[in-house]
């Protein structure tokens, strides 16, 4: 049974490394370990479609270039996924600012919470301090002495 790392099998099917890797962890490809290395066999790429029985890669990319070809239809398809993948980075872009914008947000709100706690206690000793005060002590008032008899 002839099987490749997953070096090999990406230069053989055009397929990432991070992309056969993941697929073996979905269950999509099966894997077999020989001498502490992970392979994945030559029927498994092929049945996955990622190779052809004639040693030719299958991946989709290719798949698409050659039916492009053949039909136009195709290569409008082609089209239209190249500007949903450019709309894609721009609404990418939009969440990482809108995101960046609800931090700020976040951190004046704070700001402004402790600010007005500030003046509120500010405002509270203000009141105190403009109270009018006594200078004087008032007397408490003697207890009625009677005289000792």
């Amino acid at each position: 049974m002839e099987s490749y790392t997953f070096a090999q099998a990406e230069q053989l099917t055009g397929a990432s490394r991070k992309a056969l890797r993941n697929r073996v962890y979905r269950g999509q490809l099966e894997s077999v370990l020989r001498g502490g290395v992970r392979r994945i066999p030559r029927s498994e790429l092929e049945r996955a479609g990622l190779l052809r029985d004639d040693g030719e890669t299958g991946g989709i990319a290719e798949v698409a270039r050659e039916a492009s070809h053949e039909t136009p239809m195709m290569g409008e398809l082609l089209d239209r996924l190249e500007a949903q993948a450019a709309e894609l980075g721009e609404l990418r872009a939009l969440t990482r600012e809108a995101d960046s914008l609800r931090t700020d947000r976040e951190r004046l709100e704070v700001s402004l919470y402790e600010s007005h706690a500030k003046v509120t206690e500010l405002e509270a000793r203000l009141a105190e301090a403009q109270r009018p005060r006594r200078w004087w002590r008032r007397r408490q008032p003697a207890e009625a002495s009677t005289p000792a008899a």
